[in-house]
């Protein structure tokens, strides 16, 4: 795997202290102007960072992760004038998006997320997938205020709206629509053109994170900018592409577990090959994609 997918992996599940691994080459953040003072902020080695800057403070959506948050910072501060972020919203629990938490909240930074992100990150679970299991996080990390559907908030001349996804990437899933600039950050309920991460230990189904996707497309338009969780800058046509392609790669599965096929069985048949070159990536490969439409289907990891 590419050391940025070593990081991601590394930071979903293991404990919020742990080092990260680092290319040769020292890390960057690129920044891109959306309009309307939104801004997204990528490493390519965590989840893809939001904000919104004016007047009345910075909104960020994410905090990557531990080891790279002052590169965040920095980056948000070079847009901002200087500014201290004043609000952060977790679209959902796992390290690479709530792992520079205390970081921000030391500077006086209010953290918002559904409730299901505190739990998580007080209570770690083990993955089934790589068998790790995070210690839990500091107070200081921890979200403290509760986002419900329909919650909203107004800040520099935008209207930020909430949408909660239902058992879909996890259990806690946000996603935010800024209706004056029609710009949409997906958090993890879109990895833009590849396989996603579909966190079953976590209370993450395939039909959910299939509905999760329809109900970004309910609220998009053919013009909205769409920041997705990991992955480049996207529109409703990564969308429509990433549901048809988990619906058919489900069906695809579903259909060998009905016929009696076992996991090793449906993994030496390679059933997803026509999937592999557009989709693959090193963390969510296509062995592990087959394992997680599988392991949704039956209940069981082999």
């Amino acid at each position: 795997m590419r050391l940025s997918t070593l990081a991601l992996a590394a930071t979903l599940f293991a404990p919020f202290t742990a080092p990260i691994a680092m290319a040769e080459d020292a890390p960057t953040v690129t920044t891109t102007n959306l309009g309307n003072g939104i801004y997204e902020l990528k490493t390519d080695m965590a989840g893809n960072v939001g904000i919104l800057i004016g007047n009345e403070g910075v909104f960020m959506i994410d905090t990557q992760m531990g080891d790279l948050t002052p590169l965040i910072d920095d980056a948000q501060r070079a847009v901002s004038g200087g500014q201290d972020v004043e609000l952060i919203l977790n679209t959902h629990l796992h390290g690479d998006h709530v792992g520079g938490n205390a970081y921000f909240a030391k500077q006086g930074a209010v953290i918002m997320a559904h409730p299901n992100v505190r739990t998580a990150m007080m209570a770690p679970k083990k993955s089934a997938l790589t068998g790790n299991k995070s210690k839990p996080y500091p107070t200081r990390a921890l979200p403290t205020v509760n986002i419900t559907p329909g919650d909203t908030v107004t800040m520099n001349d935008q209207t930020a709206h909430f949408y909660h996804a239902p058992d879909a990437h996890t259990n806690s899933d946000i996603f935010v629509h800024f209706e004056e600039a029609n710009i949409i950050h997906a958090g993890d309920l879109l990895f833009a053109n590849r396989f996603p991460f579909i966190d079953l230990d976590n209370g993450g189904s395939v039909q959910g994170y299939i509905d999760g996707m329809k109900a970004i497309l309910e609220v998009a338009k053919p013009d909205t900018k769409i920041i997705a969780g990991h992955g480049p800058l996207s529109s409703e046509a990564t969308l429509e592409a990433s549901i048809k392609m988990l619906t058919e790669t489900h069906a695809i599965i579903k259909n060998l577990v009905d016929s009696g096929k076992t996991l090793e069985q449906i993994q030496k048949a390679n059933p997803l090959a026509a999937y592999h070159d557009d989709w693959n990536w090193g963390f969510i490969t296509t062995e592990r994609m087959v394992w997680t439409l599988y392991r949704d289907i039956t209940g069981k990891t082999e």
